[in-house]
């Protein structure tokens, strides 16, 4: 299991809004600090879409919608698109994130923890 700290800033922030792909990329960045963190950005957010925390999708002009099929299909989609973007995001990656009802549920426990 990942700790819940790791993904803490990407679920709080997402209560409000939808948030780009390039957040959860830097706290796995940051966790990993100098070791390859791109296999443990694939694991957290295959850890993520599997605990039903968050939904991947991209933006379009209705809002938000997330792309369908298991938890590894849509990681897959991302790593595609990261390797697409030599995995510098910036505003061009088609993956942003939007959490659920489970995963608004995390971070409210999140910050109550950070009180």
């Amino acid at each position: 299991m990942i700790d819940s700290r790791v993904y803490a800033e990407v679920l709080i922030e997402g209560m409000d809004d939808w948030v780009p792909i390039d957040q959860l990329i830097w706290a796995a960045r940051e966790e990993v600090k100098r070791r390859p963190w791109k296999g443990f950005f694939a694991e957290l957010l295959h850890f993520l879409l599997e605990s039903e925390l968050i939904q991947l999708g991209e933006l379009a002009a209705e809002g938000f919608s997330p792309w369908e099929g298991e938890a590894s299909e849509v990681v897959q989609l991302v790593l595609d698109d990261l390797e697409r973007l030599s995995w510098e995001p910036k505003l061009g990656s088609r993956a942003w994130i939007a959490n659920t009802g489970a995963g608004n549920d995390v971070a409210r426990s999140l910050m109550n923890r950070q009180v």
